[in-house]
């Protein structure tokens, strides 16, 4: 769980792009549709002689049917659970990012938004270049690994956002200096 200062204030929460749910969502509908071409194929050849049921072959087929449609819909809900908790979230003070890895695990980074020295975006290829999301790579004056986030929505506007808010935290902390300096001399 991230743990915010009551004095800190959320700026922007990003997720990742929506098309690379496209993907996914493709091998989902194509793990749907594997039963009943299966039970198609299977209606054509013996069943009956192949495979001995207590009940009829219709009622083990639903069974089947059913237990794979529920296997592929908790799949479904991993990726997307998986997708839509994958966060960028900044604040006037700092920058967190969540990465949600299966159901029970998750990684959670934060750094100072003061601490940022570069921030670039890679973006590769047509599909990415048309549909505006890339990768963005966030590096920070520490000895930490850098930061970085692949399938980013509009990652030249998150890039201008996070350079914005880190000279604003620039100016702040400037002023503070100059005050204490002015009070220093005054004393």
């Amino acid at each position: 769980m991230i743990e915010i200062d009551p004095n800190e204030q959320v700026l922007r929460i990003v997720r990742k792009h929506w098309f690379i749910l496209l993907g996914d969502l493709f091998l989902l509908v194509i793990c749907i549709a594997v039963p009943f071409v299966l039970l198609f194929a299977l209606n054509l050849l013996p069943f009956g002689e192949l495979f001995s049921f207590s009940g009829t072959p219709a009622f083990a087929g639903s069974f089947f049917l059913f237990a794979w449609l529920f296997i592929v819909w908790m799949i479904g809900w991993t990726l997307w659970t998986n997708y839509y908790l994958d966060v960028i979230l900044i604040t006037d003070k700092r920058v967190f990012t969540i990465e949600q890895i299966g159901l029970f695990r998750r990684t959670s980074t934060s750094f100072r938004i003061d601490r940022i020295q570069d921030t670039t975006v890679i973006q590769h290829g047509v599909i990415q270049t048309l549909l505006h999301f890339g990768t963005i790579r966030i590096e920070t004056a520490g000895e930490g690994p850098n930061f970085a986030v692949p399938y980013i929505k509009n990652p030249y506007d998150l890039k201008k956002f996070v350079n914005e808010v880190h000279d604003r935290a620039l100016e702040r902390s400037q002023l503070v200096h100059t005050e204490k300096d002015i009070t220093k001399e005054s004393a």
